[in-house]
């Protein structure tokens, strides 16, 4: 078993009691006792610049580790558009889920926080332009649709699933629905589907 960095412990920490008290209400102290090391001798600032630089350093990290787990050579390795949907869809869901904590912490506490609102702005440009949108580029080429800007179809493709993880986070899933496996293959069919007769 790999041993837990300071530095990781400290993101760790941070998230979760931010997640639970609060951006405001969590004092550095606070993140460096629940990490094991002493309240406010400086063992914090030896890795971050502040409170908000730990919180925007994690987010950089998911982002990250998405774009290395959606790589798009491997998905187009599959062949088939409803697979590759798939993957795709099962990856944002299983990351959502990992890192559920700190999106709840952005939601609740992004509009306060300027650099980290705009960290997560550039994490999802940097997903969409380097995996979503070059897909959805290729799949509408591969099935013949003719019309239709990538970025606005990726918007349409992902949106729902989008929903389905928000409306997991807030324990209220949309529309009753439960199972995630049934809705990814409902939604897969769909714009398997759409793609097959393309795009109409």
């Amino acid at each position: 078993m790999s041993k837990v960095s300071i530095r990781d412990k400290l993101v760790h920490e941070a998230v979760r009691l931010m997640s639970e008290r609060g951006y405001r209400e969590t004092t550095v102290g606070d993140i460096e006792e629940a990490a094991g090391l002493t309240r406010r001798a400086g063992g914090f600032y030896r890795h971050f610049a502040s409170k908000e630089d730990v919180i925007v350093q994690a987010v950089q990290h998911i982002s990250e580790e998405m774009i290395a787990e959606i790589r798009l050579e491997d998905v187009l390795a599959l062949k088939s558009p409803r697979a590759e949907l798939l993957v795709i869809a099962q990856a944002l869901v299983r990351h959502a889920e990992k890192y559920r904590r700190l999106r709840l912490l952005l939601q609740r506490e992004g509009h306060k926080l300027p650099a980290l609102r705009d960290a997560a702005r550039r994490a999802n440009k940097r997903l969409a332009t380097l995996d979503v949108v070059p897909w959805v580029e290729d799949v509408m080429r591969r099935c013949g649709v003719k019309k239709g800007n990538a970025a606005q179809t990726s918007l349409m493709i992902f949106g729902p699933v989008a929903l389905h993880i928000y409306s997991l986070d807030r324990a209220d899933p949309a529309f009753g629905i439960v199972d995630p496996k049934q809705f990814l293959a409902v939604w897969a069919d769909h714009w398997a589907g759409w793609l097959d007769r393309g795009g109409v």
